[in-house]
């Protein structure tokens, strides 16, 4: 473990055990020392262990004294808890903190909050913040435009290094963490982008316009939050312009939202893997909400299962007597085409989350799984085949060897075809990796090997 983790650890291991001793002695004074001298992002994840009436207390005492801190912290909490805090402030305090916050956190804290109080919460604003909120709020959720701030520095092409040098050290319009670049406008559309050691390196009187950055990454006001992120991480950019379809800029989007919406995105995916919703994070310790977000997750997997047990029973049958000898490899059968199916798929979601879908990507993804479904079956089934020859002899062998790769190929081909059919169908594929593609794998598991016991039950004397 790296010194500098484990120092993080260690001071999130002493405000859990710190933050709760200070409260029941009501030592404000030593509880604000310890706040003060701690990175708000370890003292939220220590506040998230604590039970919610220490959590409430601390926030007012920050509150009442240092209402800056309280911002930082509140902005780093899990955001499945400000829902559960926004009735624990007065619309007044909520005020306080949105004064220290940017708009773009603003925005971001009143989308979790309920309709209804946004208005009021919004009419508390000062007039400049209030309209610069409103503007942000009328972009789509989930947009550029949603997560913009406009906290950043434009200046005309013609401006010399000098001027901008004086209008940097004498503005108090923006925030100044968030200057690394200066951005260049010709009649308020975008130009160009010059980097403060460009700026150090260029003499006083000259132009921006003779030295600016020309060849920039932007991302259009409507543009999904997903494509932010895409750009950012394919071409490490700090900061990232947001211009309008007429070029002229907006605001821009800081690197450290763009982690947030990378964090958020991968946590959706990975509750639609299992079949549920993110939301499970909001309703906390609600089980009636929760079960309402599962269910119908279940009851598709349910469906399927269905099937599957139907299936079995309608070649209970055509097997006779000697039945009960095959069903003993439907589990084997079932999960190791279930495994692999869920491998492809989990790989090509992952691959459809980050990229545009390429046809000819696709057909190469899905020609490498058939593939790999066939070596991974044949290798099973000559393990799984010398067991059954031991059993029953060498047509046993045969029969479960080519069952084994006829259902593992089916059911990497299948893992890697669905993800793309549902992106092409305007879905997410994140959800090709739930349950109820989990049970088609199965269904198409038990159909391939049946249809191979009953091609051969002559030579087994079935």
């Amino acid at each position: 473990m790296s010194e500098a983790l484990d120092s993080t650890i260690h001071a999130i291991d002493r405000l859990r055990t710190d933050l709760p001793r200070l409260l029941a002695e009501d030592d404000r004074v030593s509880l604000l020392r310890l706040l003060s001298s701690e990175h708000p992002s370890d003292i939220a994840e220590a506040l998230e262990s604590m039970d919610d009436e220490q959590l409430i207390q601390v926030f007012k005492v920050l509150l009442l004294a240092d209402v800056a801190t309280c911002a930082e912290i509140l902005i780093e909490l899990d955001p499945s808890y400000l829902p559960f805090l926004y009735s624990e402030f007065t619309h007044q305090e909520w005020a306080w903190i949105f004064k220290e916050l940017s708009d773009d956190d603003v925005v971001f804290i009143l989308d979790l909050f309920p309709e209804e109080a946004r208005d009021i919460l919004v009419n508390r604003l000062g007039r400049k913040d209030k309209q610069e909120v409103l503007e942000l709020m009328t972009y789509p959720e989930e947009s550029a435009g949603r997560m913009m701030t406009n906290e950043f520095l434009a200046v005309d092409q013609e401006a010399t290094v000098g001027e901008v040098t004086r209008l940097i050290r004498s503005s108090l319009d923006f925030d100044q963490a968030n200057l690394f670049f200066v951005y260049v406008t010709q009649d308020d559309k975008l130009v160009g982008m010059v980097s403060l050691r460009q700026l150090l390196l260029n003499q006083s009187r000259t132009k921006l316009k003779t030295f600016m950055r020309t060849d920039y990454n932007k991302v259009y006001v409507d543009n999904d939050q997903e494509e932010v992120a895409d750009i950012v991480t394919r071409y490490d950019e700090v900061n990232v312009p947001v211009v309008d379809r007429e070029g002229r800029i907006l605001g821009i989007i800081t690197v450290d939202d763009v982690i947030d919406v990378i964090n958020e995105e991968s946590e959706e995916d990975l509750f639609k893997g299992i079949g549920s919703s993110d939301e499970e994070l909001i309703v906390k310790d609600d089980v009636v909400k929760i079960v309402k977000l599962r269910l119908p997750w279940i009851l598709a997997s349910f469906l399927g299962s269905l099937l599957v047990v139907f299936v079995m029973h309608m070649t209970e049958g055509g097997l006779g007597q000697e039945a009960a000898f095959f069903f003993v490899f439907v589990p084997m059968i079932s999960a190791m085409g279930g495994n692999v199916g869920v491998q492809s798929a989990t790989i090509m979601a992952r691959y459809l989350s980050t990229s545009h879908v390429q046809w000819q990507e696709a057909k190469r993804s899905t020609l490498r799984e058939l593939r790999v479904g066939l070596t991974l079956g044949t290798i099973c089934g000559v393990l799984i085949g010398l067991v059954a020859w031991y059993w029953r002899g060498p047509i046993l062998l045969l029969t479960i060897l080519l069952a084994m790769m006829c259902t593992m190929t089916v059911s990497a081909t299948t893992g890697t075809i669905v993800p793309v059919a549902l992106k092409k169908l305007g879905f997410d594929p994140a959800i090709s990796t739930g349950p109820f593609v989990t049970s088609l794998n199965d269904l198409v598991a038990i159909c391939v090997y049946f249809s191979i016991v009953f091609t051969f039950r002559t030579p087994l004397g079935l």
